[in-house]
């Protein structure tokens, strides 16, 4: 099967998730409405939405390479890649605080799934947040297929037990002789590795980065990396760093082992009775980062890793490798023990492409180290061909970092997970803003969720708040400060995971002046953000009682009431067409007496504001919990001490990203005679591209075609030659300014040999499509999805001509 077949395997079957490994007990019959009586004590962990749009920042940092995978291979955009994995972190979290009440516990989307064993744990359960069952059958029937020696996993959307009949294979891969280069930089978890024996080299991927209980640092891969055909390997460690992934075709071999890394630790390498580890002494530093495949990969960044997370069924996970790059999936089973190449290893089950070569390599969720590739059915050499005997249901194991049986049991203080806990950012109030006599401080940290964040005010209060899963922090001054002055310093300290010592930041220092009145400041978004969606969310603080108000080209378009904690929310009453612009936000002192005593009524506390004009109240964006508010910067006006006047602050360049054009011919089986001209519709003026490429291959590396749309939306790309026979898929993309959409849903076409077909693509002439350019009916199917959006960025472009 191809890449893109086992994704869409891999979404149908695992929309509901599938189920942990069972715990036992006996089967019951689902909950009634016989509970006992009892308030069970509140949970310390709870299960929680997370928007999507709240992690827009944090998704524009990863990798490319990354990025493309998740698109792939999952079907998601980052955002929502992003949004799901901080659930499924927290989900790890409330299963490990149930404890043995579970029997069972997968994800759907962002929804946590629990199978307990009776009514009353059910009752505690129910208190985290997660849908509550009373009983498993499935877990029942993959307890009888592991009875019988069978490597299965809980199909939960088909209701089934899925058997897989394929060998699980997990050994280094031997190479002639490589020739070395050299490659200058730090080691980090992801990339290739090398050892040179005398009859041959043998690679495979390392994990993360990490260290020893001297501070030494060390490289995690897998066990069964550390020994040959021959036995243990007793020469050094090199890294090989191929420019792209080994199986993104023909390998030029000499050339591709870097620098020397250093030696396998020697009582580390360890493999099978359930475990599949190694440690790798570094000559040099370490960074807490995971490479896609190669250290040396242009310039797509690595991934940052912010600490270790539990696996939980149904999980987005991706893995990295020098053979495959990239690739996503789900997480089939959190516990189980698979046979890899003859010896057992117990972790856990999913289903991200890992190929021979891979070995050793990272898996993560999100921004949080799972665990290391062990083994898989795939044979190689790509991800489009999976092992016979799998019947389209390849898998992979990967050895975890935390749990009964994982890297952190096997090694305990011997290794620590390097991970990132930055500086905290400050962005409200700005340095030198003024603020009230009680300010609330918000900002930012490239630190993990639930990272402290620690404020010492000189002259002043020490506070601390919580990093939140979006990596912002919000914290309010309790005691009233006199006017004057105030400088601050701000450190992050994290304990992660695995690790009994805590790592602090560096410091950030600042100050800001406490006045009669406060001035307006804005902490969500920064300048530059760029919304995934034609949602425009503002944040700041200001003065209590005090009116502010959001405008955009002239336009008035959303305003809201400060809180009483000088804090403030609102949310552009419609939704913003693609582009970049700048926003203002103005607070309004005049009336600031009659604005706080309408604030008193049912909408005071709304988190979002009025529209501008006579429209509603509207909703702001949802609240995001005790330290999730905050991060952004912009020019700010501020009034003097002791003054009623206005004060205005700009966030410039904020954009918004346009969505996906639609595709509408060529489409379904056709002749060659209509395979010359592609059409669909997008917003106007919006650059299009468009690639084409044979079903089965890979679309992003098919050359770029081009075309702008037209006033009404409308595109159309003349071929030089008309598509060949057989199937196509097609997919595009649209930009409006410096913003690209995601890709569009892939369009299936396939031609036919009733006519005579052109020898390929070749090269397209840029078309400026309009109404006599487009072949009769082309955006029909597109017209009606687009037209709103197609209208109201008409309306949109004229008034930024006439603001």
């Amino acid at each position: 099967m191809d890449g893109t077949s086992f994704s869409r395997r891999v979404r149908a079957a695992l929309g509901a998730g599938a189920a942990l490994a069972a715990t036992g007990g006996a089967l019951a019959a689902p909950a009634a409405a016989l509970e006992v009586d009892t308030a069970p004590a509140a949970p310390e962990v709870r299960m929680r939405a997370f928007d999507p749009a709240d992690f827009a920042d944090r998704a524009a940092a990863l990798p490319a390479g990354l990025t493309e995978a998740i698109r792939r291979d999952l079907g998601q955009s980052p955002e929502e890649y992003l949004a799901t994995a901080a659930a499924a972190r927290l989900a790890g979290e409330v299963v490990g605080s149930l404890g043995d009440m579970v029997r069972s516990a997968w994800l759907e989307g962002q929804t946590l799934h629990v199978a307990v064993d009776d009514r009353g744990a059910a009752i505690a359960a129910r208190t985290t947040g997660a849908q509550v069952q009373v009983g498993d059958v499935l877990t029942d029937a993959l307890a009888a297929a592991r009875a019988q020696d069978k490597l299965a996993y809980i199909d939960r959307a088909a209701e089934r037990v899925v058997a897989i009949g394929a060998e699980v294979r997990g050994e280094p891969v031997g190479q002639v002789r490589l020739s070395a280069r050299s490659r200058d930089g730090d080691h980090r978890g992801g990339a290739g590795l090398a050892v040179r024996t005398p009859l041959a080299d043998y690679h495979c991927s390392t994990a993360f980065a990490g260290t020893d209980t001297g501070g030494e640092p060390r490289l995690l891969t897998a066990g069964h990396c550390g020994a040959g055909t021959d036995g243990p390997f007793t020469s050094g460690v090199d890294e090989l760093a191929p420019d792209a992934p080994l199986s993104g075709g023909p390998v030029a071999w000499p050339g591709l082992i870097g620098d020397a890394i250093g030696e396998y630790v020697p009582d580390s390498v360890t493999f099978g009775d359930g475990r599949d580890a190694a440690l790798i002494s570094v000559d040099g530093d370490v960074r807490p980062e995971v490479a896609g495949w190669s250290p040396g990969a242009g310039d797509d960044p690595a991934l940052t890793v912010h600490d270790s997370v539990s696996a939980v069924a149904g999980a987005p996970v991706c893995a990295a490798g020098v053979a495959s790059g990239w690739t996503c999936g789900y997480v089939l089973d959190a516990r189980t023990t698979v046979p890899v190449s003859g010896q057992s290893v117990t972790g856990f089950l999913f289903d991200a492409c890992v190929l021979p070569g891979d070995s050793g390599g990272a898996v993560t969720v999100g921004t949080y180290a799972l665990g290391l590739s062990s083994g898989s059915t795939w044979p190689g050499p790509s991800c489009a061909d999976g092992a016979p005997a799998a019947g389209g249901d390849d898998v992979s194991v990967g050895y975890a970092l935390t749990g009964v049986d994982s890297v952190e049991a096997l090694y305990g203080s011997g290794w620590d997970l390097a991970v990132q806990v930055g500086a905290p950012e400050v962005t409200a109030p700005g340095d030198d803003a003024t603020t009230g006599s009680r300010p609330t401080i918000t900002g930012s940290a490239d630190a993990a969720a639930g990272a402290v964040v620690t404020v010492r005010i000189e002259n002043g209060p020490e506070l601390e708040a919580r990093v939140g899963a979006d990596g912002r922090w919000s914290v309010p001054v309790g005691t009233p400060l006199d006017p004057g002055t105030y400088a601050y310093t701000a450190r992050t300290s994290l304990r992660p995971a695995t690790s009994d010592r805590t790592i602090t930041s560096e410091e950030t220092t600042g100050e800001f002046e406490v006045a009669e009145q406060a001035g307006i400041g804005v902490s969500w978004p920064a300048p530059g953000h760029v919304s995934p969606e034609g949602r425009l969310d503002f944040e700041g603080t200001g003065e209590p009682g005090a009116t502010v108000t959001l405008t955009i080209g002239g336009e008035e378009l959303a305003r809201t009431t400060v809180r009483e904690d000088g804090t403030w929310k609102l949310r552009a009453g419609s939704p913003r067409p693609a582009g970049r612009f700048d926003a203002v936000l103005t607070q309004h002192l005049a009336d600031a007496a009659a604005i706080a005593a309408e604030a008193d009524g049912p909408e005071g506390d709304a988190a979002g504001g009025e529209a501008a004009g006579t429209a509603p109240a509207t909703p702001g964006s949802a609240a995001t919990g005790s330290g999730e508010t905050g991060a952004g910067s912009a020019d700010t006006e501020a009034p003097e001490s002791g003054t009623a006047t206005d004060a205005t602050v700009t966030v410039t360049n904020v954009g918004v990203a346009p969505s996906a054009p639609a595709v509408s011919a060529p489409s379904g089986r056709i002749s060659a005679t209509d395979a010359g001209t592609l059409s669909g519709a997008g917003l106007p003026g919006a650059a299009v591209s468009v690639r084409v490429a044979a079903a089965g291959s890979d679309v992003a590396a098919a050359p770029e075609l081009r075309a702008e749309a037209g006033a009404d939306g409308a595109w159309t790309i003349q071929l030089d030659s008309p598509l060949t026979a057989g199937r196509h898929v097609i997919v595009a993309t649209q930009s409006v300014d410096d913003l690209t959409s995601e890709p569009s849903n892939p369009v299936i076409v396939e031609v036919t040999e009733t006519a005579r077909s052109g020898g390929g693509i070749g090269s397209a002439t840029d078309v400026s499509a309009d109404d006599d350019g487009l072949p009769s009916g082309v955006l029909a199917a597109a017209a009606g999805v687009l037209a709103a959006a197609v209208a109201a960025a008409i309306a949109w472009r004229r008034r930024r001509a006439t603001g």
